[in-house]
This record gives structure tokens, C-alpha cells and sequence, in this order.
């Protein structure tokens, strides 16, 4: 109240002149005056009440001092306009200025949250697009056009359905699902929609935020399915173990009997028949063995053309006359394997591969460099070359999207019942992890399948073993030991 009381005879004499004008040029010169007291009274920063307030006191007090005035009298005259309300006016010219202030402020204000908005709208990485009240593509933002290689005006005409037909209404909903991109291919995309609402609750719009989940979408598949093969490896190689002592005893009993039986007879072809079945059994059991991880691995440092060397006389064997088997070194490299358990690997998928051609024969092509898993790919966009990669191609008929993620599945198989035990790629992908390896697979139906198997290079493994041990050992162990391997390279040599 300070601020009014110190403005009030400045207001009043305002006031007054503004009622006792003789004319109208006098009363524009009152009018202005009042804007200037109002633009002084806005260095106070007074409230629009506080200005109200003030035309009330002196409206008040202009009253008291005019009420005796005599009939006729420029006071009396004042005093009936200012009964009927001829004063506003003047209020208003003493509160324009607050309005233009209050005005310019809210225009600095949208200014300044527009340009912000419009700032994060189209600098943020995240993906923005903005739906109209149908579920149309109202706008996108730049980051949308850079993940996906549509254009604002492509991504409004040709949109895809993305998010549920049911689009939220009163609190933000998250939806992850694949995005296509311009050139063909897709990505996973997390998005939070929020809807837009006025103030009595209908929705005007949807704004969703997306962000490439991708990466992350591998890393949760693969922990999911790791958790899912070392449940069931764990509850095989139980099984395993305990079908194999019954598999013994059976066995031992049917080749006694065998023996024991009449050469030729009928006994001697059952037992014969028992001990043949047995021995698939065993066979199978090896395979639940190799796919729990619980076989004793022998493992030897070898390069890979030694590695398919040692295995090309088995390959060809397994394989039908009609196809052909190509092998490709573009990079060779040292790795610890166990060589019994590698051919096993190669001989399943050739074998694989074979099956995906069927009778009309085709060429089935292995491929050695180095590379690294995909995942390692994308964690680091200039990865080291830790990884020997072998790649096992047909040109077969190929699998369908659906059935990719379980094909290391135990017991899951696509061929007709009695021709797969659904054990020959879960115990490809027990081998290869066993040996620290990573197994992945493209294939596409009529395109044909590539299995790529990346195991870690012996010098890679060794560095890293080094390294370890400088951190840890005492430095006249690690000279010992150095000593002792170019004593051993000294007597290769």
C-alpha cells in the first residue's frame, strides 16, 4: 500500500482535471497523464489490484471533497459524471501500461519456451512425431528423418501402423516394436505416447518420443535365451548321465544274449537290432552331452586351413554326391579348439546345409577371416579384429523369419517326424560357447542360410592371459615363465 499512498495526490490532481475538463483536449491530456502515473507505478511493480485500489481511493475521495458542491457548479457537474460511471476511461489509461508490460512479458515468455521447445524438438536424438486427433502423422522431427530416411512429407503419406489402434487417453503409454527404414531394413524402437489434452479433457493429439532399443533388445534376447539353454543343458546332461548308465546295462545285456544266441536265428537278429538301437541312443546321448557342455574337451592351438584340412575328408563323405563343398581362407588365425568337437560342429551344419538343397544338389561354401559378433559390432564402431570367423553357406531353400530365434532350441526341429532329433544345432551352439565362441545365423526363404561361428583368436587369449598375469604375479614369475616358452620354441624350432 506504501507505493499507492505515495502516488495518490499525484492521481487525484489527474483525477480532477480529468472531471473538471473544459474540453476534450483537456481531457486527452488527463488520459495521458494517468498512462505516465501508471508507468511510474510500474517501477514499483504494483499488481493490477493495487491499481484498481488506487482509482478507488481517489474516485473516493473526490467524492467526500466534491459532496457540498452547489448546483451548477464545475464540481457539481464532475461529481454526476462521476456517478455515471464516465470515469472509467481514465482507469483504463492508468492500467494500459501494466497491460502492455504484463503483454510484452508473455510474449518473451512464448518466445523463449518456443524457441526451447522448438530447440529440443529439433536437436534432441530422440524420435519425435506428433499425431493428430485421428492417429495421423501431424509432424516429425529431424532425428526421425536420420533414423529412418523418410522425409517429414514420406513419413505423413506413408506412414506405417506403428502403435496400437487404441491410442491412450488419459496417461502416457510405452509400446516397443520394429520400425522400418527407407532403405528396406528395420530396428527396434522403444516409444513413450502421451496424449494432449485441453482443459476439459478431450484429446487433441498424441506426442511420441522413440528410441532405438536395438542393441539393448540383443543383449535381453541373448541373456534370455542363455538363462533358457543353461536351464535345459543342465536338466540334459542330468538326464543324459543317468540314461546313459541304463544305456550300459541294456547294451551289455543284448551283446551277452547276442552271444549266446544261435547264429542267424531270429534271437540272434532282435538282440543284433537292440544293440543297433542302443548304439543311436548312445549317439543321441553324446549330443545332449555335447550341448550341456559336459563332454571333456581336449583342446590343441591350430589355424584354420589345418582345422578344415583335418575335417575336409569327413565333410565330403557325409555329403551327397550332387554337393559340392568350396572352402575360402581370406584370413587365417590361431585358435584353440578341440578338433573332435569342431568337426562335430561343421559335419552338423554341412550336413544342415545339405538337407536345405534336398535332391537338386548345390554348392555349399565355407568362408575363414576375421571378424567380430554383431554385438561387438555394435558396442564399439571400430572393433579389433579378436575373432577367427568361419562361415558355413548353402544356397538351399532357406528358413522362414519366425523360426530363427529358436533354431538352437533343443528338441525343436523342422523335419518330419523320425528324421531330426532337434538336438544337431542345440549341441552346434553348446560346442561353440563352450569354446568362448558366439554362433549367428542369416537366412531368408529361397535366399539360402549362413551360419557364421566366431571363435577367439589364440593370441588374443593369450595377450589377455598375459596381461592378467603381469598384474598379478610377482615379476620373477613372469620372467620364468617367458624363459621356459622360448626354451620350448627353441626345441620346436
Amino acid at each position: 500500500m506504501a507505493p499507492i499512498a505515495r502516488y495518490m495526490p499525484r492521481y487525484l490532481g489527474v483525477f480532477s482535471s480529468f472531471l473538471l475538463a473544459e474540453d476534450d483536449l483537456a481531457r486527452e491530456r488527463a488520459l495521458a497523464e494517468a498512462g505516465e502515473c501508471g508507468k511510474s507505478l510500474l517501477a514499483d511493480g504494483p499488481a493490477l489490484d493495487h491499481l484498481v485500489e488506487l482509482h478507488g481511493h481517489a474516485q473516493r475521495r473526490l467524492v467526500q471533497r466534491w459532496a457540498q458542491a452547489p448546483a451548477g457548479t464545475p464540481e457539481h457537474t464532475a461529481l454526476r459524471q462521476l456517478a455515471e460511471g464516465e470515469a472509467t476511461p481514465l482507469l483504463l489509461a492508468l492500467i494500459l501500461s501494466h497491460d502492455l508490460a504484463q503483454q510484452a512479458h508473455n510474449e518473451r515468455r512464448w518466445m523463449h519456451d518456443h524457441g526451447r521447445g522448438t530447440a529440443l524438438f529439433e536437436h534432441t536424438d530422440d524420435m519425435i512425431v506428433v499425431l493428430g486427433k485421428q492417429g495421423e502423422v501431424d509432424s516429425v522431427n529431424p532425428a526421425y528423418t536420420r533414423h529412418t530416411g523418410w522425409s517429414p512429407l514420406q513419413a505423413a503419406t506413408r506412414f506405417e501402423t506403428m502403435f496400437p489402434a487404441d491410442l491412450p487417453t488419459h496417461q502416457t503409454q510405452i509400446v516397443r516394436n520394429r520400425q522400418l527404414r527407407r532403405d528396406g531394413s528395420d530396428f527396434t524402437v522403444e516409444w513413450s505416447i502421451s496424449p494432449i489434452r485441453t482443459g476439459t479433457g478431450e484429446v487433441l493429439s498424441h506426442v511420441c518420443i522413440g528410441r532405438d532399443v536395438t542393441h539393448h533388445q540383443k543383449i535381453e534376447d541373448g541373456l534370455r535365451e542363455n538363462d533358457k539353454l543353461r536351464a535345459v543343458a543342465t536338466l540334459a546332461g542330468g538326464m543324459a548321465h543317468d540314461f546313459n548308465n541304463l544305456l550300459g546295462s541294456i547294451t551289455g545285456l543284448a551283446e551277452l544274449c547276442e552271444l549266446q544266441a544261435e547264429p542267424g536265428s531270429r534271437m540272434a537278429r532282435n538282440m543284433g537290432r537292440i544293440r543297433q538301437a542302443g548304439d543311436k541312443a548312445a549317439a543321441l546321448v553324446r549330443q545332449m552331452l555335447d550341448f550341456s557342455r559336459q563332454t571333456p574337451r581336449q583342446l590343441q592351438a591350430m589355424t584354420a586351413s589345418d582345422m578344415l584340412a583335418n575335417s575336409q575328408d569327413l565333410l565330403r563323405a557325409a555329403l551327397p554326391p550332387q554337393i559340392q563343398l568350396n572352402s575360402h581362407i581370406q584370413q587365417d588365425g590361431m585358435v584353440q579348439v578341440d578338433l573332435v568337437q569342431l568337426e562335430q560342429v561343421l559335419l552338423n551344419l554341412t550336413r544342415n546345409s545339405a538337407q536345405a538343397m534336398d535332391e537338386e544338389g548345390g554348392t555349399i561354401e565355407i568362408h575363414v577371416d576375421r571378424a567380430e559378433p554383431a554385438q561387438a559390432a555394435v558396442a564399439d564402431a571400430d572393433p579389433p579384429r579378436r575373432h577367427l570367423r568361419i562361415r558355413v553357406e548353402d544356397d538351399g531353400c532357406g528358413m522362414a523369419p519366425e523360426l530363427l530365434p529358436r533354431i538352437f532350441d533343443p528338441f525343436f526341429t523342422t523335419k518330419p517326424v523320425g528324421q531330426g532329433t532337434g538336438l544337431g544345432l542345440a549341441a552346434v551352439h553348446g560346442i561353440v560357447a563352450s569354446h568362448q565362441g558366439v554362433i549367428e545365423v542369416t537366412s531368408r526363404p529361397g535366399e539360402g542360410t549362413s551360419f557364421s561361428i566366431f571363435l577367439p583368436l589364440a593370441e588374443a587369449q593369450v595377450a589377455a592371459a598375459s596381461a592378467d598375469m603381469k598384474r598379478t604375479a610377482p615379476v620373477a614369475v613372469v620372467q620364468g615363465l617367458a624363459k621356459q616358452r622360448d626354451q620350448s620354441l627353441s626345441r620346436k624350432q
